[in-house]
């Protein structure tokens, strides 16, 4: 638990540095969300930048319908206008089971995640790339496309407010 403890705010910290360096000195990957949001203005309603819970998703090719969240998990998304950082955790026993975040960039409706840190479960994914079409309407945030390894997702996100 204290290593995740750690990991959780080694990477909330990353997050928070990254989201408070110079947008001119942060390497260049694609359109940035600062040129659609002016800082400090709140998220635009069309916007992937803000905090999203995971409400919904389907992961691989055979399921049919989307699966809800469990009520005792939570995993959070948290979209700076540079970077990224999802955390899964047991909302009962309070502790971290997942983490991972980085770099992203957003052409289009093409959202591509560069995994730059992981914890201990997810080393497969780190470095590699995850290209994903995105859709915002409103609170709701909806993501498809493949992982690096070829597993298919679906997620819906809501904001949280």
């Amino acid at each position: 638990m204290k290593m995740t403890l750690i990991t959780l705010v080694t990477c909330a910290t990353v997050v928070l540095v990254c989201a408070q360096t110079p947008v001119t000195n942060r390497p260049s990957s694609g359109v940035r969300l600062q040129s659609i949001v002016k800082r400090g203005s709140g998220p635009a309603t069309n916007s992937p930048l803000g905090t999203w819970q995971l409400a919904s998703f389907k992961y691989g090719t055979n399921e049919q319908s989307f699966a809800e969240v469990p009520a005792s998990q939570r995993r959070i998304k948290l979209i700076t206008d540079t970077h990224f950082t999802w955390v899964e955790f047991d909302a009962t026993a309070r502790k971290a089971q997942g983490v991972a975040g980085g770099a992203y960039s957003l052409s289009g409706d093409t959202y591509t995640e560069s995994i730059d840190w992981v914890d201990a479960g997810m080393e497969p994914y780190l470095g590699k790339k995850h290209a994903f079409t995105i859709r915002v309407e409103g609170d709701k945030f909806f993501l498809s496309g493949a992982l690096a390894d070829g597993l298919k997702i679906e997620e819906n996100w809501q904001r949280v407010k």
